[in-house]
């Protein structure tokens, strides 16, 4: 067994110094940073006698490109982390807002996965109000979701409205 076992070992090493010595055939990945630009900051939210305006206070984007032989694009992943304070203009009050996810487009399948916490917002006394939380596959074409696993308020409220009623 420990000869079997030596000569896997050996047949292992040899194979990932091979492996290691051939040249890459598909170009390297394109990783960029933005910080601070504003990408998810939300729009303002106008309700019934006052405005919901959100300031960032800190964004960090990641988005990696993975190319193939040819050097085309096949799968562009965004990692996602944002802060920011949404305020109701009229009554002074502050509510916290955090993202955090990754989403990653799979070109040749013609699908966007986003993984993580996309909206979830909580206020004393309501608790959570409003929120798109765990993974979501979609056809980056038309938006048409191909799976849900987790809450998505965002599929019956994509403008958020329901936001006034809570965060007066």
């Amino acid at each position: 067994m420990r000869n079997a076992t030596r000569a896997v070992v050996l047949v292992a090493i040899a194979l990932m110094v091979i492996g290691g010595s051939v040249p890459a055939s598909a170009k390297a990945p394109l990783k960029e940073t933005f910080t601070d630009e504003g990408w998810f900051t939300l729009p303002d939210i106008s309700c019934n006698g006052f405005t919901l305006t959100e300031t960032m206070n800190s964004e960090s984007i990641k988005v990696t490109t993975f190319f193939d032989k040819s050097g085309a694009p096949m799968m562009i992943a965004t990692r996602a982390n944002f802060f920011g304070t949404i305020a109701n203009t009229v009554s002074g009050n502050t509510f916290r807002d955090h993202a955090s996810f990754t989403e990653t487009m799979d070109i040749p399948k013609g699908t966007t996965t986003v993984s993580g916490i996309s909206y979830h917002y909580i206020v004393g006394g309501k608790g959570q109000v409003y929120a798109e939380v765990g993974h979501k596959i979609s056809v980056s074409a038309t938006g048409e979701v191909t799976f849900q696993g987790g809450q998505d308020d965002l599929a019956s409220d994509p403008d958020l409205l329901s936001l006034c009623d809570s965060m007066i």
